[in-house]
């Protein structure tokens, strides 16, 4: 089935030279296109496809920006490790053609919502694609948080942080913590802490219709919240709690090859290889 395009979207890199020179090239015939760059704030722009130039940090950042409202996103490999991205640079005017004749598959991925809450109050709210971090702050010492599951106590921790990844994050930082790798389709979310001060700490997998609540606990220094890796407020202070649950939307994925998830992991992570002898 034909998708019917009047308006794209471009995010781009606007640190990339060359995502820039993209941008700016990309003229395609009967097509209105928005152009903006990757920090770009506010409501999105109206449009009926997304196109990303570059790496997997400007396809988080769009996809905050659109995916409430449901509008198509496809990643333009221009990072260092793309594993977000469908398409190389010079084969996306080809892409659009294939969209617009309905040669396309759509993956949806689940969406974190993640809300800040400090003396009974909402004071920030943000969705994100990959994971919600309550981190260590500018002290660098370690932060006290406590974890609960729908309510329910799971432990309280002395660490560096703790990371709440959906199944698209297990393979950035929550990997990189030591936990597993979801596959997308998996309708869990990866509970890691973050070199905790426990040998028994580990990392959980819950289903994603639970909501995890991190608090910060009495005498713990400051603490950072991330979502994607970007602040959405100043620091956590004792007492504060970081509310995480599911969206009530879902990012969609443009795909356009056969390549799975699991020869995408071998691509981009040299998965199962014995690395450099």
């Amino acid at each position: 089935m034909a998708h019917d395009i009047g308006v794209i979207g471009i995010v781009y890199n606007e640190t990339d030279p060359e995502a820039i020179a993209r941008a700016e090239a990309f003229k395609p015939d009967g097509l209105a296109v928005v152009k903006f760059p990757s920090t770009a704030t506010g409501p999105a722009p109206v449009m009926d496809l997304l196109v990303v130039l570059g790496g997997d940090g400007t396809f988080l950042r769009g996809a905050r920006l659109v995916s409430p409202h449901g509008t198509p996103i496809l990643g333009v490999d221009m990072g260092t490790l793309g594993f977000l991205a469908e398409v190389a640079p010079d084969d996306l005017p080809a892409a659009v053609e294939q969209i617009r004749a309905g040669r396309y598959g759509l993956e949806e991925r689940v969406v974190l919502d993640v809300t800040t809450i400090r003396d009974g109050k909402q004071v920030s709210q943000s969705f994100g694609l990959n994971d919600g971090v309550v981190g260590k702050g500018q002290s660098g010492r370690m932060v006290k948080i406590s974890v609960e599951v729908d309510r329910s106590p799971v432990a309280t921790y002395a660490a560096d942080g703790f990371i709440v990844a959906t199944p698209t994050g297990s393979t950035a930082y929550a990997l990189a913590a030591g936990g597993p790798v979801l596959s997308p389709e998996v309708a869990a979310f990866v509970l890691v802490p973050i070199c905790p001060h426990a040998l028994t700490a580990r990392p959980l997998v819950v289903s994603d219709e639970r909501s995890i609540r991190i608090q910060v606990r009495p005498r713990s220094e400051a603490a950072v919240l991330t979502v994607d890796g970007v602040p959405p407020a100043g620091e956590l202070i004792a007492g504060d709690e970081v509310l995480i649950r599911k969206a009530p939307f879902r990012a969609k994925l443009l795909k356009l090859g056969e390549g799975d998830f699991f020869r995408r992991l071998k691509r981009k992570l040299q998965w199962g290889g014995r690395g450099p002898s």
